[in-house]
């Protein structure tokens, strides 16, 4: 959950969404050899698109096996498995450009054969690849679906339809790896949950959890209480996300939050739940209200082992109060055969009033509740820290917490909890655990966010978050992880989203920036056709679904504004795949020797946030760089001028909001290993400003660096915040 000091008490050149990866499709791959912690992985080329790498894959004779045009497939007689490989066909067919479709067999002569082994666990699979065909064994829903998963990403890396000969043998390491989205905050769209089952599926993340109620709005329409929804997703369309979730393996969550964050329910039926948080944690009648709560979410979500209910930042409501609603309520769901989950919130409690033992709590600030004293309670613990899991979209709007996809992918470990808030003892010092198996695996919580900003910031950091969940004694190598998750990548997208929108002179590409103004350009992937009246494209530039009366796409357009471009095709007036997004950001530069200049950070960076914004010309209040630690060490923020120049003044340009400012040191070198400081503000100003000139004698300079010690006065001082450098 979010620290009490961030929560408001109340209230292609790009292809779509994964701009940070927008190079994928010009990386020469290497051979994958990775040794895995039980066995070693030869794969070559077949798994050069794979996230997350299996546990044990062997391919490597050179014998293939040709994709046919049609493909015959048997498959046990299950509603189940029918529904799923129903829907594996047509994202196959998609992927394929309909040169590919999967029909099930008539007769005994079936081509790939997928069957149900009961001697494997319910998530485990095993891929058999002859010359001959494809053989599948699962040992139930979840393992079918990571199964078909893995022959999505094969098939969309196989080389003019050869798939190479070979064995898969593969499980998760963990349980429970999960997405949260908060919808308690802000309003997000079937549309956006149904692109995250897909993603999920694709990516073999087990669960997306639904914070559906906060302070701020309730985000399920509950039949018993119906004043709480404000309608914009109806109970219809959650049922209908639930068997969409179902079908593809993917289990949705929800979670209905008390005694804190609870404000919205007690506002509209305080005759119910109280006034107070103390109320509702000690009232018979608001006990029988959230049960009757959780009923409702029950009769929707039935395919969930787990329900969450809160249980932290409960402020002024005395812990055994607490402890005995999470007790009771605990008590209640195992009635109905569920498992309970609570954020970490009071401690553990003594005697009757203790927190019983088989309540799974998600760690989240390590502080309330430190993970390695839950685990010496004998509690099942699923770590959520903030360093780097949380992705947190903070009031007032401009201003974010997250870090880098890199950074994800070679810190995030099972046995660390750690803060990115250097006032919190855990940023300096993490607990770092034992191995056990009450560790039951990974939360990702995506916090406050709105939806213009999901696709943007979630997505590219959950595919390093999915392949780490999936087995976190990986060795580790970005760098080979960097070239499979762009392959694997740019299959997802053929996949999904038979749309693809690109815009040319960008001045960062990853981040979708350019100046005065880009042409975008629209067209279907996978030569699907889109030039007739039964296949064509329609789109929108201000950022709304697309519908079959949005504009029709004909020709290549000019945008000289900030636009959020959405596309779709539609098919005979219907729509195929998901719809597509491309936000382009207008900046208007201003001259300098720095601008469009090469610039690196001593820390890893991602869009859209990406290093290359100090050196874009913007400097708005959402134009900046977003580096991250600062603090021990400064981050070293490098601008290349190309050649030496003669310069005399620096203007740092830096994210300014409530009091905060960015603390550093500006630096020139002319060799770029001995460098000189020109100036610095090591103090906050007072007067706030956004923008500071350091003036010095004229000097012949080719660096210029930054040395930023973080944004300081506002939320976490660790994260650095550079809008722009001009240099003159």
């Amino acid at each position: 959950m979010l620290s009490s000091l961030t929560r408001p008490p109340t209230p292609p050149v790009l292809l779509m969404h994964t701009k940070f990866l927008h190079l994928a499709l010009t990386v020469v791959l290497p051979v994958v050899a990775l040794v895995l912690t039980e066995t070693k992985l030869v794969g070559g080329d077949a798994t050069s698109a794979m996230v997350p790498l299996p546990v044990k894959a062997e391919f490597g004779n050179g014998e293939t096996y040709s994709l046919p045009p049609t493909i015959t497939y048997s498959s046990p007689s299950s509603g189940d498995w029918d529904a799923h490989l129903t829907v594996f066909a047509k994202t196959i067919q998609r992927l394929t450009g309909e040169n590919c479709t999967l029909v099930k067999a008539i007769d005994d002569k079936a081509g790939w054969t997928f069957s149900l082994d009961e001697s494997l666990a319910a998530s485990a699979y095993a891929i058999d690849i002859t010359t001959e065909g494809v053989g599948v064994k699962a040992g139930g829903i979840k393992g079918l679906s990571y199964a078909t998963a893995t022959l999505l990403q094969l098939v969309g890396g196989a080389n003019e339809g050869e798939l190479l000969v070979g064995t898969i043998r593969d499980e998760p390491k963990l349980s429970y790896r999960n997405l949260m989205i908060d919808m308690g905050r802000n309003p997000h769209s079937v549309e956006l949950l149904k692109q995250t089952i897909d993603f999920c599926w694709f990516y073999k993340i087990d669960s997306v959890q639904l914070h559906l109620t906060d302070d701020q709005r309730i985000a399920f329409p509950f039949e018993s209480f119906p004043k709480l929804s404000d309608g914009l997703i109806s109970l219809d369309d959650f049922h209908e996300l639930e068997a969409y979730a179902v079908v593809r393996g993917v289990t949705l969550i929800p979670e209905l939050e008390v005694p804190g964050h609870s404000g919205m329910i007690r506002r509209v039926y305080p005759e119910v739940f109280g006034e107070t948080g103390t109320e509702l944690a000690s009232s018979p009648k608001a006990l029988e209200g959230i049960q009757t709560m959780l009923d409702d979410l029950m009769s929707v979500f039935q395919s969930t082992p787990y329900i969450h209910i809160g249980g932290d930042e409960a402020f002024g409501v005395p812990e055994d109060l607490q402890r005995d609603l999470i007790n009771k309520l605990h008590q209640f769901l195992k009635s109905k055969g569920k498992q309970t989950l609570v954020w970490e919130g009071p401690a553990p409690g003594k005697g009757e009033n203790r927190v019983n033992t088989e309540v799974i709590h998600i760690n989240w600030r390590t502080i309330n509740y430190p993970a390695d004293q839950m685990l010496k309670d004998g509690y099942r613990v699923v770590n959520a820290a903030w360093d780097p899991l949380y992705l947190v979209d903070h009031y007032p709007r401009t201003n974010f917490t997250m870090t880098s996809p890199q950074r994800i992918y070679e810190k995030t470990s099972l046995t660390t909890f750690k803060h990115v808030n250097p006032g919190i003892h855990t940023y300096a010092n993490p607990i770092e655990v034992e191995p056990s198996d009450q560790l039951i695996g990974f939360c990702m919580p995506w916090w406050e966010g709105r939806e213009e900003n999901y696709y943007d910031q979630v997505f590219p950091r959950a595919i390093p978050f999915a392949e780490v969940a999936w087995n976190p004694e990986i060795e580790r190598d970005f760098t080979s992880f960097e070239a499979r998750s762009q392959q694997a990548e740019a299959i997802r997208l053929r996949a999904f989203y038979p749309v693809k929108i690109e815009a040319d002179a960008l001045a960062v590409p990853a981040d979708g920036v350019f100046h005065d103004q880009t042409t975008v350009s629209i067209a279907g992937r996978n030569n699907l056709p889109a030039d007739n009246d039964d296949w064509l494209i329609r789109f929108t530039t201000d950022g709304s679904a697309v519908n079959a009366d949005s504009q029709r796409y004909e020709q290549p357009f000019e945008v000289d504004e900030t636009v959020d471009v959405r596309a779709r095709l539609f098919v005979k007036g219907s729509p195929m795949g998901a719809e597509s997004q491309l936000k382009l950001i207008r900046v208007q530069p201003k001259e300098n020797l720095a601008l469009g200049k090469p610039v690196t950070s001593s820390v890893s960076s991602a869009a859209p946030f990406s290093v290359e914004r100090v050196t874009d010309g913007g400097t708005g209040p959402l134009d900046f760089y977003l580096g991250y630690p600062a603090v021990p060490e400064p981050i070293a923020i490098t601008i290349d001028l190309e050649t030496p120049q003669t310069i005399q003044r620096v203007l740092v340009h830096a994210f300014t909001v409530q009091g905060s400012f960015e603390k550093y040191s500006v630096e020139v070198s002319l060799d770029g290993e001995h460098f000189t400081e020109v100036g610095s503000r090591k103090e906050k100003p007072e007067t706030e400003t956004s923008v500071v000139e350091h003036a010095f004698e004229p000097q012949q300079v080719r660096y210029v660096r930054i040395l930023s010690e973080g944004n300081r006065g506002y939320v976490f001082d660790s994260f650095s915040k550079i809008l722009e450098v001009e240099v003159h």
